[in-house]
């Protein structure tokens, strides 16, 4: 096995061990809640970063350009967002399905909604009012909707991007760059 290999599969591999181990994590004995589920904004935390990492590595370290006219777009948006156009596309199916409320900026589309909301929300405090997020082992629907709120499906995010990491190893198949030279693309500024 080259090195080349052996990190693209290591560091895959690493990112679906870390995911996971946020994922089952249990609260302590002695604690109110103790031996039930205790970190759906870790978990989602951990799964936005990942998305936007390996995002990094289909725009192949590159920074994405500005389109020429268009109103500025965030870097760390786009690279977030290939991901998700790549290899989860079912996120944004079901998220245009689920016809997402305005954000306050008026976006409605799905990747705003995980990027804005989970991802910036948990790295920068927590969610604004009005925004949920939960467990359901057994619904495989990324949103859900209770007392007139959209939620984020956590069991589903992490399904989900198991599923998208499946597909990455896909896309490294048909562009054998992405394998080369994937820790160059993931650490490139």
């Amino acid at each position: 096995m080259t090195k080349d290999r052996d990190s693209f599969d290591k560091t895959l591999r690493h990112m679906a061990e870390n995911l996971n181990g946020a994922y089952e994590a249990v609260h302590p004995v002695g604690h109110p809640r103790a031996g039930k589920r205790c970190t759906c904004s870790g978990t989602a935390i951990i799964a936005c970063c990942y998305i936007n990492g390996l995002g990094k590595v289909l725009w192949k370290g590159q920074e994405p350009k500005q389109r020429k006219g268009s109103p500025f777009v965030r870097r760390d948006f786009l690279r977030f967002q290939k991901f998700l156009q790549v290899c989860m596309s079912d996120f944004l199916s079901q998220s245009v399905a689920m016809t997402l409320a305005p954000l306050p900026d008026g976006s409605t589309s799905g990747d705003e909604w995980l990027y804005q909301v989970y991802r910036c929300g948990f790295v920068h405090g927590l969610p604004k009012t009005g925004f949920r997020w939960g467990w359901n082992r057994y619904s495989n629907k990324y949103w859900f909707k209770k007392n007139g709120q959209h939620g984020l499906n956590i069991d589903e995010l992490v399904r989900g991007f198991h599923r998208g990491v499946a597909t990455f190893r896909l896309e490294a198949v048909k562009d054998p760059d992405l394998r080369r030279k994937f820790m160059d693309y993931l650490m490139a500024k």
